[in-house]
């Protein structure tokens, strides 16, 4: 008894000491992408944004792409964002366009890939998230319930209650305060998906073994089994709990578990339908329109995975094994990540020495104001 005891511990210890690995090499990655987000969510303005949303022609949802792609790939985020674009006139296509791309076109997110699976991969989600966005219009242009989302839309414009005090006293702070309060309002939503994904991510490569992983499955050799993968790969995501950035280091389990090109493609792709994200699109547009949304994403996701393996199969680009399990050994050295984790950690207590700093000032009240509240 005592034995299989210290192997449970042995194996809980190994499983986070991987999970570790996997954060330290990813920490700087992530912090870099969302100081870049908070920077350009500053300088977006959603209400012109939806007002040019509004059509449903391919200029329009390229723009919604766009822009979606130069904005948050946090999952909770985009889908909160995309229903405000949507309550304020987007149409349908362009807040679906908005969204996919936010999460699959998005600069830290490419960062995390490329750090933790490769170039491949990379190339791979980034031209994926283009071909959803495709697929996406075409199937909501031949299936779309339109009464069904107008309905949706007139429920999120009676529940508006306006902005409130709290972000209209963020509107007049100072620039470094707003981008500050953006980073830690982002990390904040994330960090839990973040911690969980990596978590997941070290005890699947740690403990599940290799030969476990083609039960579900099947060696990619013909299109049944090309299909077959890309669509338990997006199933998988799904069912994994994992939203946003943490989807990364799970994908990247993965594939040191040996799952192929499409499984880990279509892994990482399917983070807008994870079931805590599919709560928040219920929340915001109901469960007939979420059920909807479910059955579209799921649909373009599979399809687009199938296409891009394909896609990279005729140009010669397929990987015949994904490069992850070197990250399963490690040890600290002087090295770019060590110096980028330190720059960006000091990136860090940057914003928050400039939040602290804002959040003070909005305590105190502008200049103006002060002798008031001392009654001079």
């Amino acid at each position: 008894m005592v034995y299989e005891s210290s192997d449970v511990l042995r194996a809980f210890l190994h499983g986070l000491q991987t999970g570790g690995i996997f954060f330290y090499k990813a920490l700087w990655s992530i912090l870099f992408g969302v100081a870049v987000t908070a920077a350009i969510d500053v300088f977006i303005d959603k209400d012109r944004m939806a007002r040019l949303l509004g059509g449903r022609d391919v200029k329009t949802i390229g723009l919604a792409a766009a822009t979606g792609a130069a904005s948050s790939a946090c999952t909770f985020g985009a889908v909160t964002i995309s229903q405000a674009l949507y309550k304020k006139g987007a149409s349908v296509e362009s807040t679906f366009a908005f969204a996919l791309a936010s999460t699959n076109i998005v600069f830290e997110l490419s960062v995390l890939i490329y750090v933790l699976l490769g170039g491949a991969i990379l190339a791979a989600e980034f031209l994926s998230g283009v071909l959803l966005v495709v697929l996406m219009t075409i199937l909501v242009r031949l299936t779309l319930p339109v009464r069904m989302f107008e309905r949706a839309r007139q429920d999120l414009q009676a529940r508006d209650t306006g902005t409130p005090a709290a972000m209209r006293r963020l509107v007049d702070a100072g620039l470094w305060y707003r981008i500050a309060d953006r980073f830690f309002r982002t990390l904040k939503r994330i960090w839990k998906s973040v911690v969980f994904g990596f978590l997941a991510a070290g005890f699947i490569a740690a403990l599940v073994p290799s030969h476990a992983w083609p039960v579900l499955f099947l060696r990619p050799t013909n299109f049944p089994a090309v299909l077959e993968n890309a669509a338990v790969g997006v199933a998988v995501g799904a069912l994994s709990f994992i939203g946003s950035i943490g989807i990364v280091p799970f994908a990247a389990a993965l594939a040191i578990g040996g799952v192929a090109f499409p499984g880990v493609v279509g892994c990482i792709v399917a983070d807008l339908i994870t079931i805590p994200v599919l709560n928040v699109w219920r929340r915001y547009f109901g469960n007939k329109a979420t059920a909807y949304i479910l059955v579209i994403f799921y649909t373009a996701m599979v399809s687009s995975t199938v296409l891009i393996t394909y896609l990279f199969r005729l140009g010669g680009w397929l990987p015949s094994r994904i490069e992850a399990g070197r990250l399963a050994t490690f040890r600290v050295r002087l090295d770019y990540t060590l110096v980028l984790t330190l720059l960006f950690l000091g990136l860090t207590l940057t914003l928050w020495l400039a939040k602290r700093k804002g959040e003070a000032r909005s305590l105190v009240g502008p200049p103006g104001l002060r002798g008031r509240a001392r009654g001079d």
